[in-house]
């Protein structure tokens, strides 16, 4: 029994079609929204990786005292496509901000950043370092070495990774488009 009576007679539950239910947008958000933030935050955190990898070349370009000490550290030189890859945390972080307010214009900036300034310098440094790759792969020669491993295979193994991010952040952010975009009204 019930809290409110005795149920009607000639019902068994199975008539739950016609009570109210999320709609499906609101499902979608909510699915998306954790789901985009997660992968942000990741590619924050990759970011933060790249960022100590360069540092020695930041500091250098600059001119501050402290990149003697940091070349030290056991890293090839940056190359420009890693420079352009940072900037795309800035696209990360206009993605964050767009999630509490449903805010579609931040999120459209968000997902062109992430075209521009996340996608095609990974595309690029996997194209940079092809050569590399194959010359590795079929006599195990290799030029630099980041931590002991052969720089090669870490960069292909971090690109690998961004690119992943990426592509799913795009797929989070375009299905969050469809869910905030306002429905149509049907006219009689």
């Amino acid at each position: 029994m019930s809290s409110y009576g005795a149920r009607p007679a000639g019902t068994d539950g199975s008539d739950h079609w016609h009570r109210e239910s999320v709609a499906w947008q609101y499902k979608i958000s909510s699915i998306n929204k954790s789901r985009l933030k997660s992968s942000l935050v990741l590619q924050i955190l990759l970011g933060l990786v790249v960022i100590v990898r360069l540092l020695p070349g930041l500091t250098a370009l600059i001119g501050l005292p402290i990149y003697r000490r940091l070349q030290h550290w056991d890293f090839p030189a940056p190359k420009a496509w890693e420079y352009a890859w940072i900037v795309s945390l800035l696209a990360a972080v206009f993605g964050l901000k767009s999630l509490p307010r449903n805010d579609s214009l931040v999120l459209k900036q968000f997902l062109i950043g992430t075209v521009v300034f996340g996608i095609l310098p990974v595309l690029y440094g996997v194209i940079e370092l092809f050569d590399d790759l194959v010359l590795y792969y079929n006599e195990r020669k290799f030029s630099t070495q980041i931590v002991g491993y052969p720089a090669v295979l870490v960069w292909y193994f971090g690109l690998i990774l961004c690119l992943q991010i990426h592509i799913f952040s795009l797929y989070f952010g375009v299905n969050l488009l469809k869910a905030w975009k306002p429905r149509a009204k049907k006219f009689k």
